[in-house]
């Protein structure tokens, strides 16, 4: 029983750390949880030197801060016996595209869980390692009314007609960090930008796809299933977008 985050460093400094914490806070409140204080100064501290000992001053690398809720009454989540750990580790070398399949199962849109970044994250593994299996780098998931909901560990855009479509939060979906950034840089650029219900034909009329996560941003979906994707010019606008905002160091 516990949440996470997991959020992006370059060069020993965290990025978009204020909204992790605040989707870590929000986490906390909606599993009525009042006995943990997140203090961001603290935490940036904390990871600036967790970085530095790890030998991860510069360049890209990934920061998990879990928060358990410890050994407590089983029927009491919030026992004042929390916890929290954190890690640094190197990012590994991104890839150009990546190749989706489709999760044979679908996720519960009115599952207690649902929006949350949980450590029950089994489901997600299995997704990944059935993908990873198959020959693909991730998986698709489709919720139960057959909505695109989200990917195992990212979030997903469609590109039609000049425009950008995902998945609003009532699908399931996780609200993704980057996910928000991207929203709101796309539209400052005079990107259209929607956040709507998606079915399959959406998914097959779109002209390109990609996924978007905080260690990654912006990823070019290669291929889903059997249908291949050219690369598109509005996917590098908006990869060029994040790289510029990421380097000119978002907290």
């Amino acid at each position: 029983m516990s949440v996470f985050e997991t959020l992006l460093a370059i060069d020993g400094e965290p990025r978009l750390l204020t909204a992790h914490l605040d989707r870590l806070r929000g986490g906390l409140n909606r599993l009525a949880v009042s006995n943990v204080e997140i203090s961001e100064d603290g935490l940036r501290r904390a990871m600036r030197l967790l970085l530095e000992k790890n030998g991860l001053g510069r360049g890209m690398a990934r920061i998990r801060l879990a928060v358990s809720f410890g050994a407590g009454p089983l029927n009491y989540i919030d026992s004042g016996a929390a916890w929290a750990w954190m890690t640094a580790t190197p990012v590994d070398e991104l890839p150009a595209g990546i190749s989706v399949t489709t999760a044979p199962w679908r996720r519960d849109r009115e599952n207690v869980l649902r929006g949350l970044k949980v450590g029950n994250y089994a489901e997600h593994l299995i997704a990944m390692d059935m993908a990873r299996r198959e020959g693909h780098g991730e998986m698709l998931f489709f919720n139960n009314d057959d909505e695109l909901c989200e990917a195992a560990m990212a979030n997903v855009f469609l590109i039609r007609s000049g425009s950008l479509l995902t998945p609003g939060l009532d699908s399931g979906c996780l609200a993704g960090v980057t996910r928000g950034l991207l929203i709101r840089l796309v539209a400052a650029h005079g990107i259209p930008c929607r956040e709507k219900t998606l079915k399959r034909s959406d998914v097959s009329k779109c002209e390109g796809m990609f996924l978007t996560s905080s260690i990654r941003g912006p990823v070019r979906v290669s291929s889903y299933e059997t249908r291949l994707f050219d690369k598109h010019p509005l996917f590098d606008t908006v990869r060029a977008i994040w790289l510029e905002e990421m380097a000119q160091g978002a907290e």
